[in-house]
């Protein structure tokens, strides 16, 4: 195996060299609009798999939230959290949190340690666009995405002087603040952004885990504070050439509180986490009539600190941890684009990254070290048939990971509707964690690489009608099967080990509807999604035991969205709700006893008006999170807040 995979780095590496001499019409260089509000939501119709882009109107929404908080309201996808200010995790399509891989300006940012991202840690108003690539189609951004990746992007023309800010006050004392300036002097462009969240997040809730009945209580020891900023500089060497550099630098510090189940048992529990990190990426960009070439190199480093000490009655310690950790992370990345020839594209690139981590957890210091290349072929025939094709190779400390392949087709069948059918199917490998592998005690370095099959099919249709109306239906019917699962189980020794021993079967439908337009000088914007979701372990230890038909942990059956915008003059209004369907806690087949969290619908709603002084713009807005003040556990004995309250002003002076 390592033999065929080295005949195929050779042949990529060929090819990327092949390709900076290719000769072509393929025009790369852009044009810099001034800046428009997108309507709708953007689905390329001509991807060979599912791609969406989240529009600005949803992103100026909760620009002042989370990343997290946004994908929840607006997308199909499964987000995991425990309370605003608490960890946040995103799954796709009935996979876990660790086969969400977050890429930012193209460097992936999740955790070495933990696999995963927190996206509570993703403030919304540093990113500029919010991509999703579903299923196989995140090969074309990076590996181990057994269910999507998430792109973030930053970057953007500096070409206005911009200053921009945006302060909020909410209850439970919840105060978020946000600002950008933007200027230009000498050629060199500079953009900062910088974010300051605060909240008590005290607020009242019942708590049912306390018997006989239940009680009213506060929420205690779950305050948080994050504060970060983003820098650009940008500087144009030529018309064909442009070096940037974008840093982002975060503090979060956040008390975490106690779940339910465990406040009134006596004595007393402090755990808390702080950390910092800073992202920070160079970039140098060369366009041309006939190539486009992308020279980065990144480096990242992050420190975190988790503290948990509970006490009894008498104040005697029962347990103890205090961990602190280091990672950085070092990158360095290239790219080629070029069409060989009319309609025939082709896409390469290498990626090599160095990881290491200084933890009390572990032994002694770690590393990983990975080499990632990819090489791509995208065609089209007449308008009418789109054919693509990927292969991704991977090594990692000198071992060959085997070939990733996709291969994807769009079909348009007809001239003069715009109707397309597409169908993919890809091959994908996720490594272990670095603390599934020497995480101490518990760590497994006999671990092998988490192996997922895929396939999709679905099809797009948008019309047009009479007037300013546009309808875009979407539906997608995709199946994964994952091998060598990795699972943490309880072990002989009083300490938790991970395993691969699962064979998980993920299956489902996603089905859209958008509509956006103009009525009598009122512009709208709706949509609704559906998500179908079934995922289960078939291994032969599940059917044994009779719970291969059991939904997986926390993976919702039945999950939607729905969203409606709609303005006139400088009036606006927003109306999104959340449907959770019931999700499993455990894996116990006992039905004498519930282990689902029942299912949930959050009703969201915000009303505000734009006006203008001179040269400066406002936003006023008032928002009123869980309309119908819903009692709901996204987590199991986690409490989450009732109907609250938020009122924001923004301003944005012009050039």
């Amino acid at each position: 195996m390592s033999k065929i995979c080295l005949k195929y780095q050779l042949i990529i590496l060929f090819i990327l060299g092949l390709a900076s001499n290719v000769q072509s019409q393929y025009i790369y260089d852009t044009l810099q609009l001034s800046e428009l509000e997108v309507i709708s939501y953007h689905n390329d119709l001509n991807s060979t798999s599912k791609v969406t882009t989240l529009n600005s109107i949803a992103r100026k929404e909760l620009s002042l939230n989370d990343i997290g908080e946004l994908l929840s309201a607006y997308t199909p996808v499964f987000v995991k959290s425990y309370g605003r200010g608490s960890l946040s995790t995103v799954s796709f399509r009935g996979t876990g949190a660790s086969h969400t891989k977050v890429v930012w300006e193209g460097f992936n940012i999740n955790s070495p340690m933990l696999g995963q991202t927190d996206f509570s840690q993703l403030p919304g108003s540093f990113f500029d666009e919010v991509e999703l690539l579903y299923g196989g189609g995140s090969l074309i951004a990076v590996s181990g995405a057994l269910g999507g990746s998430i792109n973030l992007k930053s970057c953007k023309s500096l070409n206005d002087n911009l200053l921009s800010i945006r302060q909020s006050v909410g209850s439970f004392n919840t105060y978020n603040t946000s600002a950008e300036l933007n200027f230009t002097i000498s050629g060199v462009s500079s953009g900062t952004r910088i974010i300051r969240q605060s909240s008590l997040n005290n607020f009242p809730y019942f708590n049912n885990a306390i018997l006989p009945s239940g009680r009213e209580m506060i929420q205690s020891n779950a305050n948080f504070i994050t504060k970060g900023f983003t820098q650009q500089f940008s500087y144009r060497i030529s018309d064909k050439q442009e070096i940037t550099f974008i840093s982002w630098n975060q503090w979060n510090d956040r008390n975490i509180p106690t779940i339910m189940t465990n406040i009134e048992k006596g004595g007393s529990q402090e755990e808390s986490q702080k950390d910092f990190f800073s992202r920070n990426i160079l970039k140098w960009v060369l366009q041309k009539p006939k190539t486009k070439w992308e020279v980065k190199g990144a480096y990242f480093v992050e420190e975190l600190n988790y503290f948990l000490q509970t006490s009894d009655t008498l104040k005697n310690i029962i347990s103890l941890i205090d961990s602190r950790n280091r990672v950085e992370n070092y990158s360095f990345a290239w790219n080629v684009s070029n069409e060989l020839k009319k309609n025939l594209i082709l896409k390469a690139g290498m990626e090599l990254r160095q990881q290491q981590v200084v933890s009390n957890n572990y032994t002694d210091s770690k590393h990983r070290r990975i080499i990632n290349s990819y090489v791509s072929l995208k065609t089209s025939f007449k308008n009418m048939l789109t054919a693509e094709a990927l292969i991704r190779s991977e090594i990692s400390d000198a071992e060959f990971v085997p070939l990733m392949p996709m291969l994807g087709i769009n079909y348009k069948p007809f001239t003069d509707r715009d109707f397309h059918f597409r169908v993919n199917v890809s091959r994908n490998f996720n490594l272990p964690s670095l603390n599934d592998v020497y995480w101490y005690p518990g760590g497994n370095e006999d671990l092998l690489p988490e192996q997922s099959f895929e396939a999709e099919t679905g099809l797009d249709y948008k019309i047009k009608l009479t007037g300013k109306h546009i309808i875009t239906l979407s539906g997608s019917a995709y199946t994964s099967s994952v091998k060598n699962w990795i699972i943490w189980l309880p072990g002989d020794y009083r300490y938790w080990s991970p395993e691969n021993i699962a064979s998980v079967h993920a299956r489902g439908i996603e089905l859209s509807l958008h509509i956006n337009g103009n009525f009598r000088k009122i512009r709208y914007n709706v949509f609704g999604e559906y998500a179908y979701t079934r995922t289960t372990n078939n291994s032969k230890s599940a059917k044994i035991s009779g719970l291969s038909d059991i939904q997986l942990l926390y993976v919702p059956e039945h999950s939607a969205n729905g969203y409606l915008n709609i303005s006139k003059m400088d009036y606006y209004a927003n109306w999104s709700l959340m449907f959770t369907g019931s999700r499993n806690t455990s894996l116990n087949n006992d039905k004498e006893y519930s282990f689902t969290l029942p299912h949930y619908i959050i009703n969201n709603f915000s009303m505000g008006k734009k006006f203008k002084l001179k040269k400066t713009l406002f936003d006023l807005r008032f928002k009123i999170y869980n309309l119908f003040n819903v009692d709901y556990q996204a987590v199991l004995w986690r409490a989450m807040p009732g109907r609250n309250y938020e009122i924001s002003l923004s301003c944005s002076i012009l050039r």
